[in-house]
């Protein structure tokens, strides 16, 4: 039998995707080896990695509102406190130790200072999710050691060479798919415009080290904080693994 690892995109909300993925993987048998995630592909990669069910997480995520503006908005030019994820993991997680967590993780961050990837594989995983999910230009950089840390989808959306060799075979999820913009777009719309395009770039060479790739909203134009949407991104995810019953079982 193969071990496999599974590499999750950031996205915002759109990571809802994911979970409708792993439970369908959860249904067939399948358990990765090794995981590995950037920003909300992160979040799901510490809950999944704890032990936690993939309806669970999705479960938390609604209660929580991992994304949720009205309750982290601060007073300092509109910026948005990453505190909320660290808050969230020490919730959950209290044990807050990459090393203590069921399957082995890497989780990815940018150095804002010194223009490089970090990769998180031990320490404080509420120190690791936090960086990897400031997204630039809405959360405020984590500062560490002496340097900004801001989302990890900057430098690699889609981590999966940081595990390729780590495992037998790889599916990479990324649910990052960017489409034509319409019609007229407000401040923060251009801000996430210019993020998808970004990190959407850095993945289009990753996708020749899968073994199966998965890109559950192709050609479906969800935004990052598209709240109302979660329960039907999640089941679109469901329905989309569903297609790849053959590929899944033949790794």
């Amino acid at each position: 039998m193969s071990n496999i690892g599974v590499a999750f995109s950031g996205g915002g909300v759109k990571g809802i995707a994911h979970l409708g993925i792993l439970k369908y993987l959860t249904e067939i048998g399948i358990k990765p080896s090794v995981i590995s995630g950037t920003s909300a592909g992160s979040l799901v990669v510490a809950f999944y990695s704890e032990g936690y069910e993939p309806r669970e997480i999705f479960k938390i995520g609604k209660e929580e509102n991992f994304f949720s503006q009205s309750n982290l908005l601060i007073r300092n030019g509109g910026l948005f406190n990453p505190d909320v994820f660290s808050n969230i993991i020490k919730k959950y997680i209290p044990h807050d130790t990459i090393e203590n967590l069921e399957i082995p993780i890497y989780i990815t961050a940018t150095d804002l200072t010194n223009a490089k990837l970090v990769v998180f594989t031990e320490g404080s995983l509420a120190l690791a999710i936090k960086s990897s999910c400031s997204v630039p230009l809405i959360f405020q950089p984590v500062l560490h050691n002496g340097n900004m840390l801001i989302d990890g989808g900057l430098l690699n959306n889609l981590p999966v060479d940081i595990i390729q060799n780590k495992c037998d075979k790889i599916i990479g999820i990324d649910v990052n798919s960017v489409i034509k913009m319409d019609g007229k777009v407000s401040y923060r719309g251009i801000i996430e415009r210019t993020i998808h395009i970004a990190v959407n770039k850095n993945s289009e060479n990753k996708k020749g080290m899968c073994h199966l790739y998965m890109e559950p909203l192709y050609q479906k134009n969800y935004k990052m904080f598209d709240f109302k949407k979660m329960d039907e991104i999640y089941e679109l995810g469901y329905l989309y693994a569903q297609n790849f019953k053959d590929e899944l079982l033949n790794l």
